[in-house]
């Protein structure tokens, strides 16, 4: 559910950007998070347009989300629901309910001023005009980013009275994808009730665990992986709270989790290098090893290889702290 969420939240920065360009950062972080905090609730009709190699696929997806945890959609094969405690996911096809638990965890509070600064420093954003989308006014904006390499150009419609997005144009140079609103309501005060979902009569009904994994010390975790840990001797005053191990088709991956004043460091660490693609990277040189560094939404990520090991750290922290911490690995 917290994807959906940073999702509307980075539609909801770009918008602003494009409507209050003469304005800080700061006026523009504050006056998102004030349209942010405006709604409580909403519905609709989405339908997804994609359009690959000259083929159209359209998908028809009725959603409602509820603050902070709850939601619906249903679409022709799927309804999935979570009332904040449990999901369930009714498979139509299969006549199979999977039902969920969700275990308990604390919810990542998203910075607005920095998702604004983020998009600000990667995207050239321009508005267009003003048109009407479904009945509603709208903003139109342009947003192309400004590093080639990682190309996504958008075109938005934004609702100006809840800055929220009723159509998106996604031109990814492979294909092309339009994301449609309809009948967007927002603020309609949905009941709690709507977000519990009783089976079909004659469903099968699956329960399904969710088991976080264990919170280990250091030394417990060594003891479950087959290769050396390597832990940062410089950690920018952030203290080492826990371990997670985790164990999958083969690979081992572990990740250390720091704190400081609430905030969070983590350093991933796995054997064997992951050419997994992160956006916006530059490379840099340190000590010999050619270390990638990007920025997402605040958060500064860094990545390279020690021997067969494949390390990724991220913090919000400023690049030099960052580049310290490796400089402390290597």
């Amino acid at each position: 559910m917290k994807r959906l969420w940073a999702c509307l939240a980075v539609l909801l920065v770009a918008t602003l950007i494009a409507g209050c360009a003469q304005m800080s950062a700061e006026d523009i972080a504050k006056k998102m998070e004030e349209k942010y905090k405006a709604i409580k609730d909403m519905k609709g009709e989405m339908v997804t347009t994609v359009y690959v190699q000259g083929k159209k696929i359209v998908r028809v997806t009725k959603f409602a989300m509820k603050k902070p945890d709850k939601f619906w959609s249903d679409s022709e094969n799927y309804t999935i629901v979570s009332n904040g405690t449990v999901m369930w996911i009714y498979d139509k096809k299969k006549n199979i309910v999977t039902e969920t638990k969700l275990p308990k965890t604390n919810r990542p509070k998203f910075d607005y001023g920095e998702l604004i600064k983020d998009l600000m420093s990667k995207n050239n954003v321009k508005l267009l005009g003003s048109e009407k989308v479904y009945g509603r006014d709208c903003y139109v904006i342009e947003a192309t980013p400004k590093n080639r390499t990682f190309y996504v150009k958008q075109k938005l419609w934004i609702d100006k009275e809840y800055w929220y997005p009723l159509k998106i144009e996604i031109d990814c140079g492979l294909f092309k994808t339009t994301i449609e609103y309809k009948d967007m309501k927002f603020n309609t005060g949905i009941p709690d009730s709507f977000f519990n979902f009783k089976p079909p009569e004659g469903v099968k009904v699956v329960e399904k665990k969710v088991m976080l994994p264990k919170k280990l010390t250091m030394e417990e975790a060594q003891k479950r992986v087959n290769f050396t840990i390597i832990t940062p001797r410089y950690t920018a005053g952030y203290k080492f709270e826990y371990a997670y191990v985790f164990k999958y088709d083969g690979n081992e991956e572990v990740i250390l989790h720091y704190s400081k004043d609430g905030q969070k460091l983590t350093v991933v660490e796995s054997r064997g290098y992951h050419h997994t693609y992160l956006p916006n990277a530059t490379k840099v040189n340190i000590n010999g090893t050619t270390v990638e560094i990007s920025n997402m939404f605040g958060i500064n990520i860094a990545r390279f290889c020690k021997g067969n090991i494949s390390i990724t750290i991220s913090a919000k922290l400023p690049k030099d702290e960052l580049i310290s911490i490796v400089e402390s690995m290597i």
